[in-house]
C-alpha cells in the first residue's frame, strides 16, 4: 500500500511542476499535458524508473473511460452546432483519432520491441 501511495505521489509531483511551469512561464497548454510530458521524457532518459509509477498508470488505465464521460455531456449541449457542422467535425475527428491511434501504436511496438531486446542482449 505504501509503495502505492508512493507511485500516486510521484506521478502527482510531476503533475503539479507542469501546471506550476504552465503558470511561471505562461504556457498556452494544459499543465497536465506539460506534467505527462514531463514523465515521459523523464521516463526515456531515467530519472524517474518504470517501477516508480506503473502499477498506479495501469489503475489509471483501467478507469480511463470514466474521463470521458464529462465529455459527452459536454457535447450533449453542443447539438445544435453538430447539425450545422456535424460532416466537417466527423471528418476532423475520425482523422485525428486514426493519426493518434497510429502514433500510440508505433511508440508502443517501438518500447515493446527495445523492452524485448534489452531482455535478450
Amino acid at each position: 500500500m505504501v509503495r502505492f501511495i508512493a507511485q500516486f505521489l510521484t506521478i502527482l509531483f510531476i503533475y503539479l511542476l507542469g501546471n506550476h511551469l504552465v503558470t511561471w512561464l505562461d504556457l498556452p497548454i494544459p499543465g497536465s499535458i506539460v506534467g505527462m510530458g514531463l514523465l515521459f521524457i523523464s521516463l526515456l532518459f531515467g530519472v524517474c524508473k518504470l517501477t516508480w509509477v506503473e502499477a498506479v498508470a495501469q489503475l489509471h488505465i483501467k478507469h480511463i473511460t470514466l474521463l470521458f464521460i464529462p465529455f459527452v455531456v459536454g457535447v450533449l449541449h453542443y447539438t445544435g452546432s453538430f447539425r450545422a457542422e456535424g460532416f466537417k467535425l466527423a471528418i476532423i475527428l475520425v482523422t485525428s483519432s486514426f493519426f493518434i491511434l497510429f502514433v500510440t501504436a508505433y511508440i508502443a511496438e517501438y518500447y515493446d520491441r527495445r523492452k524485448h531486446n534489452g531482455n535478450h542482449e
